[in-house]
């Protein structure tokens, strides 16, 4: 596995760039699809790779972004994955140490966050850690233990992907889930809160979503 963090922005919303700004590192690879370019320009940031179909771009920010000389992998409009599953495909591919995507979020298309959250099913197939990141959330998919730092007071909601999570128990949240089932659909898990820096997660079977609300962005 390699030790560099790849970071992908998609077209979603991208409130407070300097909060987005700020997550970044020197050594990120970064990917943009579509639009999530134009996110890039905003925060100054040179994309390494554009993938996409370039259907949301305007011929003179199409051309501002291939001035800076990133690689391009076009694909025709008619394509059957979204931009962000194929920039995930690739991203995979490299095998980095952990994936970061940001812009997954928000807009008028809730169709398209549903899918955006269940595409983190991808890097964990993998074996690649992964979250989706914006202004208040941090997002990320389990099927095994897991430890999460926090702050005091901020909310963790864990909800089942799959029919029931087996046997799950949680350490470090102020209601606690002790060896019991958590079932598809059910909100048991809704809107816990970390009582100190970190939290345990642990389950025997089963397909898990967190969602972690971060203190406010100012």
């Amino acid at each position: 596995m390699s030790e560099q963090r790849i970071v992908i922005i998609a077209s979603g919303d991208f409130k407070k760039p300097e909060f987005y700004r700020e997550l970044l590192r020197p050594d990120d690879y970064i990917i943009t699809c579509n639009g999530g370019s134009i996110h890039a320009l905003t925060i100054g940031v040179k994309p390494n790779l554009i993938i996409g179909d370039f259907d949301s771009l305007l011929p003179e920010k199409q051309r501002e972004i291939e001035s800076t000389n990133p690689e391009l992998i076009k694909h025709p409009e008619g394509k059957d994955k979204s931009d962000l599953e194929l920039a995930l495909d690739h991203a995979v591919e490299m095998n980095p140490s952990e994936i970061i995507i940001l812009g997954a979020l928000g807009g008028d298309r809730t169709d398209h966050g549903f899918i955006n959250l269940l595409l983190l099913k991808i890097p964990l197939n993998k074996g690649i850690p992964a979250l989706i990141i914006d202004g208040r959330q941090e997002i990320r998919m389990t099927d095994g233990d897991l430890e999460i730092e926090g702050l005091p007071g901020e909310y963790l909601s864990l909800f089942a992907l799959t029919g029931q999570v087996e046997n799950i128990r949680t350490e470090g949240l102020k209601f606690p889930l002790q060896n019991e089932p958590l079932n598809f659909g059910s909100t048991r898990g809704l809107s816990n809160e970390f009582t100190s820096g970190k939290a345990r997660i642990s389950f025997s079977a089963g397909l898990l979503l967190l969602i972690k609300t971060i203190s406010p962005v100012k």
